[in-house]
């Protein structure tokens, strides 16, 4: 019945404009480029941090953007071990290279098995250990209130397990605080999550210390919704990265994809790209009762933040 009436309605809203004499609206050829949609990213330029001059280019746009140099070391050695430690996997051997394949495929098994030929206890680092360790600096936890963080349980595993010692007590209990789960709605809107996990941080007193300055780092979280039940409904933050600006004008996205898999410092024009590649990645499931991942610059959606639009197929927001 409500189908018939917005179907009667909207014909009554097309007859009514027919009958009405209106001056078209002239748009200058500037106007009509800037109201075109920014096509959605078609190819990366990646590095997996292997060679000297990549490493440079990484570390002065990590400087520059505010990260203490200790913190860079501290992450180039680990990018280091790994390289070394797994070999030959399918990295890019040198520099950045250009790919069509927005997710490049590295051999997991062959780097699970060189990594835990010389780590047999210590799983490695992931994207959040490796993130929260670059900006520990860049956020403030006024409140770290833990309530649950059973999706932590291979970080800390990680960070038991570490012949290096990552973190101090206090900064542990922060990283716990800002990764552990978040109660959220059921619902598909993602409106009502990023309520949800800003309510969250305002609790825990979470703010970021250059927030909205473009010149410096930040952190880029994709959130992703768990559902079994009403009991149990959650948002957490599936991965994270490191954001910096470079001197060409281009922005640098550095991320570790996973325990077994490589470190990627990307390229990319602006933030629409760097969403479109997180959310080609990520926003791939369909026919779920879940909420599609949304993405946060420290405390905000992302700018130029929009849905993959490739998946099989759309689900209707609710």
């Amino acid at each position: 019945m409500k189908k018939n009436i917005l179907i009667t309605a909207l014909s009554l809203a097309v007859l009514c404009s027919c009958n009405k004499t209106t001056t078209p609206k002239t748009e200058t050829p500037q106007t009509a480029l800037e109201n075109i949609p920014q096509p959605f990213i078609s190819s990366i330029e990646y590095s997996n941090l292997v060679d000297k001059a990549s490493q440079e280019e990484v570390k002065k746009a990590l400087s520059a953007a505010g990260i203490k140099e200790e913190n860079i070391q501290t992450f180039l050695d680990n990018v280091s071990t790994f390289n070394q430690t797994v070999g030959e996997v399918g990295m890019v051997k040198e520099g950045f290279a250009t790919s069509q394949n927005l997710t490049p495929e590295y051999d997991k098994v062959k780097i699970q098995e060189k990594w835990e030929e010389k780590n047999p206890v210590f799983v490695g680092y992931n994207c959040r250990i490796t993130s929260f360790d670059m900006l520990r600096d860049f956020v403030h936890i006024e409140n770290p209130i833990l309530e649950n963080a059973k999706n932590l349980f291979v970080d800390e595993d990680a960070l038991e397990n570490n012949p290096k010692k990552v973190f101090s007590s206090k900064e542990r209990d922060l990283f716990m605080a800002f990764f552990s789960q978040i109660p959220t709605v059921e619902s598909k809107d993602i409106s009502k999550h990023i309520d949800m996990v800003q309510k969250d941080w305002q609790k825990k007193g979470i703010s970021f210390i250059h927030n909205n300055d473009k010149t410096k780092a930040s952190l880029i979280s994709v959130f992703f919704h768990s559902f079994f039940s009403k009991e149990d409904n959650h948002l957490f933050i599936g991965h994270i990265g490191v954001l910096v600006p470079s001197e060409n004008g281009k922005l640098i996205f550095i991320e570790k994809l996973s325990f077994q898999e490589p470190y990627q410092a990307l390229k990319f024009s602006n933030r629409t790209e760097l969403n479109d590649y997180l959310m080609n990645r990520y926003d791939v499931e369909w026919n779920q009762p879940t909420a599609a991942p949304f993405i946060f610059e420290n405390n905000q959606l992302i700018e130029g933040y929009r849905p993959n639009p490739n998946k099989k197929q759309t689900d209707n927001m609710q």
